[in-house]
């Protein structure tokens, strides 16, 4: 059966912040990407942009379009292209039901005289009409003979709600205004035709790595390597050759209280048999800055880091050696179906908590000299947050083995109860506290009132919608890295009642704070519950922490860290965006 070829012209909106991570992608997308469009006979495609908006132009050859289309959707590869591309794409309105981009309407296709001309120069212009129904496109009759038209291989316009969008190819050197001439009317050209960049073309990938000749340098665990670890590291490769620097398997062990399932040989061998990876070392130092040494050696020109694991001191260092530090924007539940618009969440939906104020009273030896409350937020999985790092994730842990991968329905409370006791059997000599558990189990914002008991003798929960989403607009986590195994906060404490007493009135401001919404009195009590914390706890801070308190405290309002300290993530309130940091997505009630 003879095939035909159909052209299509389609939109969607691009989120300014992906901007430059959209076009460093589609410079070196996933070769099984270009080979499904191949195989779904898509002889050409092209994305342009500008402005936030792109375009694109795709050529058809054959005859079941549905089931070609139905394969590329079914392409396992092209769905993980999907997961990263999708989140960072805005639809535009008036697209039918089902479209993710708007299909466009051709309102005309011209085959110019230049076909068979070996080379092609691709172009495309918007051009915004005064009325939808303006009269812009000269009647095909005028086009005839048109001396003009010699270096046209063929123009497509296509029309959305009065803009139109216009597509070209043409031999090398070919003068577009001219062209545009013979399709536009005088009164259209006056308005002048904006061009757009071209961010994708199926021929213009050579199927393999881009060449830059620049290093890129990337570190961390990669254990049980995953399509999550192979996205990000065939991302990095868009901005040249991947060097992958992993810990070691001791560090690693101090670092998250555990060995990696798979070995530092077996990591550094999965590594180095992805395409994407020019080279893997395994990190001679220690502590979350353990690839130091590798780092110098490589001397790269690029450090790239996911969102979640940025940390001030990696920027620091780039910072001193002239080198581009990059943080990837995490795309939120990239793992998540395609094209899902609902605000779903990982595989295992039990949360971390934040400690917000008043930490350390749901301690006996604390409370006894002064009653006092616990503030704590139970926190949605949407992240990877480091082990040991003060969201109560060995508490965490505890909840998946005794529930799996959701909390159970059931009285709030008393699950927290069973939870607390399942972590602190009989005999348990340092029990942890039971802010934990409840900071776990409870949705929303709690309030934890203490007398010098283990357990509250008081709670107060805050599940209103404008309080939680008025909390999550202000509070940042940025990355500091997980405690040390030795780490110890109770060395040299300083606990007495006037400190216990500023501890618990900081947390009675707080509380108070939030639940009348005032910013700068949040921001203030805040920090004011930190100091009080760090007076009775001094090992709690170092010079690294309070370094990179200051980095920050100009453009917050308050500040403190994620549990005892030692590590983990510090925690900013502040009135705008902090850069490279992490938003957090506070639980709702249960809705299973």
């Amino acid at each position: 059966m003879k095939a035909f070829t159909y052209s299509y012209g389609s939109i969607i909106g691009l989120k300014p912040e992906f901007e430059e991570r959209y076009k460093a992608l589609h410079r070196n997308t996933f070769p099984g990407v270009l080979e499904r469009i191949k195989l779904s006979n898509i002889s050409s495609y092209t994305i342009f942009y500008r402005n936030g908006l792109l375009f694109s132009h795709m050529e058809y050859c054959g005859n079941e379009f549905e089931a070609d289309m139905k394969a590329m959707g079914s392409d396992a590869t092209t769905r993980d292209w999907w997961k990263l591309t999708d989140p960072m794409q805005e639809p535009v309105p008036g697209r039918k039901e089902g479209e993710w981009w708007l299909q466009l309407k051709l309102e005309a296709d011209f085959s110019g005289v230049a076909n068979e001309h070996p080379i092609v120069e691709r172009s495309a212009f918007i051009l915004d009409s005064n009325q939808t129904n303006d009269q812009v496109l000269l009647t095909p009759a005028k086009l005839l003979g048109s001396s003009e038209l010699k270096d046209l291989k063929q123009i497509k316009i296509y029309s959305n709600a009065g803009r139109y969008f216009i597509y070209l190819e043409s031999c090398p050197g070919t003068n577009m205004n001219l062209i545009l001439e013979q399709f536009l009317t005088a009164e259209a050209m006056k308005r002048i035709p904006a061009p757009l960049e071209e961010v994708f073309h199926t021929d213009s990938h050579a199927c393999s790595y881009v060449a830059s000749g620049k290093k890129v340098f990337v570190t961390g665990c990669f254990d049980m390597l995953h399509s999550g670890h192979v996205a990000f590291l065939e991302e990095a490769a868009a901005y040249g050759d991947v060097y992958a620097c992993i810990g070691s398997d001791a560090n690693v062990e101090q670092l998250k209280g555990r060995y990696p399932v798979n070995s530092q040989d077996e990591r550094k061998y999965m590594l180095e048999a992805l395409s994407c990876v020019k080279e893997c070392r395994v990190n001679s130092g220690w502590g979350i800055m353990d690839f130091l040494e590798e780092f110098r050696d490589i001397n790269p020109d690029i450090f790239i880091v996911n969102e979640d694991g940025h940390a001030p001191a990696k920027e620091i260092l780039c910072r001193n050696n002239g080198i581009d530090y990059k943080v990837l924007k995490r795309i939120p539940h990239a793992d998540l179906p395609v094209r899902s618009t609902t605000s779903l969440r990982m595989e295992c939906t039990i949360p971390f908590r934040i400690d917000l104020a008043g930490g350390w009273l749901d301690q006996p030896f604390v409370s006894k000299f002064h009653p006092g409350a616990v503030l704590t937020v139970s926190i949605e999985p949407t992240v990877s947050f480091n082990e040991r790092s003060g969201m109560a994730s060995s508490t965490r842990r505890k909840a998946i083995e005794l529930w799996k991968n959701e909390i159970p329905h059931g009285d709030a409370e008393q699950l927290a109860r069973v939870l607390f006791s399942f972590e602190n059997p009989p005999g348990t000599k340092d029990v942890s506290g039971s802010q934990d558990s409840l900071g776990i189990v409870l949705p929303g914002l709690n309030k934890l009132e203490y007398n010098g008991g283990y357990w509250p003798y008081n709670i107060n929960s805050v599940l209103e919608e404008d309080t939680l989403v008025w909390l999550e607009k202000h509070l940042f986590l940025v990355t500091l890295g997980p405690r040390f195994s030795s780490y110890s906060v109770v060395g040299n404490t300083r606990i007495d009642k006037e400190s216990a007493e500023k501890l618990a009135m900081a947390a009675e401001n707080c509380w108070n704070a939030i639940v009348n919404k005032d910013l700068l009195s949040f921001g203030q009590s805040f920090r004011r519950s930190f100091e009080a914390q760090v007076a009775m706890f001094p090992n709690m801070v170092d010079k690294d922490i309070m370094d990179t308190i200051d980095e920050y405290k100009a453009d917050s309002l308050g500040w403190k860290l994620s549990g005892a300290g030692g590590g983990g993530y510090l925690i900013l309130v502040s009135d705008k965006a902090v850069r490279d940091a992490i938003q957090v997505k506070i639980r709702r009630k249960n809705n299973f």
